[in-house]
């Protein structure tokens, strides 16, 4: 489980009005000890998700020194930002944050972090925002896992999508409404609790919202929503922390990506499916860390090696 250590952070909140007309709701959360680097997560998707999911890793990566600043956002459709009024591409969440940073006025290098849906949005972002230096992705990928079986039956026939529907429509708004707080997954210890933490959701959601919910299950479920676009090039380093038996997101991508994505670095967690980054949270960060680390001293060495070849 990873612990909220909150000594020697600061936390901003604020809505954002974007040049395209949406408004994003973002917390700003700042450490006191600056290394200078300043990070953006991007949540997950379906329902209801918002920056909270993100909330405790960002407090763990601070307090590792690992950034000194990390920008969460509501995407749009999530929490306090504006709901989703059509199906959404990743390019479209990508831009959303590309106008972010510009409202914020972010000028300086930014590494972009995705956890699983999340995470083809940032490489999306990186391929078009000159500000992205790296990217992370913890339990994602670039693309889907080809859905089989009844889900992949329900997936491919569109009914994955009515389901979904019926589903949202029964159980939206029975309760007082309130703001999701996802923390709490991080103290799940099965599927069926992390399931019932999201109904819960969905029942203190205003009904208001359903659409917008509706929008967001129908751009997880959209085909053409199955991977990054094939003509993007992300030439940053890209760091990539995914379970060996995550069952949602695409594992062993030998060369399917190569040329895309030339400098894609992995850690692997055993036996680690989708839903393990709460309940073995620790074990993706802490990998995490290692990943970076490593680049760190491979770089310097790098430095070494070419003030040597200069010197000769």
């Amino acid at each position: 489980m990873l612990e909220i250590n909150k000594v020697n952070i600061k936390e901003h909140e604020s809505m954002y009005h974007l040049e395209n007309g949406i408004d994003l709701y973002a917390k700003v959360m700042t450490s006191e000890k600056n290394n200078g680097k300043t990070a953006l997560f991007i949540h997950g998707g379906g329902s209801g998700g918002n920056h909270t999911i993100v909330y405790r890793p960002s407090c763990w990566l601070l307090n590792r020194e690992l950034f000194s600043k990390i920008i969460l956002p509501d995407r749009r459709g999530a929490g306090y930002s504006s709901p989703m009024t059509s199906i959404m591409s990743y390019k479209d969440n990508a831009l959303d944050m590309k106008y972010l940073l510009d409202s914020m006025g972010e000028v300086e290098k930014i590494t972009v972090i995705g956890v699983s849906y999340g995470g083809p949005i940032a490489l999306t972002l990186a391929a078009l925002d000159k500000r992205i230096d790296e990217v992370i992705l913890i339990a994602s990928s670039p693309s889907l896992k080809e859905a089989k079986g009844l889900m992949g039956f329900l997936y491919r026939k569109g009914l994955l999508e009515k389901l979904s529907k019926t589903f949202y429509s029964r159980n939206i708004g029975k309760l007082e409404e309130k703001y999701p707080d996802f923390n709490k997954a991080y103290e799940t210890s099965n599927t069926s609790q992390l399931n019932k933490l999201f109904l819960d959701v969905i029942k203190h959601m205003n009904k208001n919202r359903l659409d917008s919910l509706l929008f967001e299950s129908s751009s997880t479920c959209d085909l053409k929503n199955a991977a990054i676009d094939k003509n993007l090039v992300i030439n940053v380093p890209v760091y990539r922390v995914i379970g060996t038996k995550d069952e949602t997101w695409e594992i062993d991508l030998r060369e399917k990506y190569k040329s895309q994505i030339p400098n894609l670095r992995n850690k692997f967690i055993d036996n680690a499916k989708h839903k393990d980054l709460f309940f073995r949270a620790s074990e993706f960060y802490e990998a995490l860390e290692m990943l970076l680390l490593e680049f760190e001293d491979s770089a310097k060495n790098d430095d070494r090696s070419q003030e040597i070849d200069r010197s000769n």
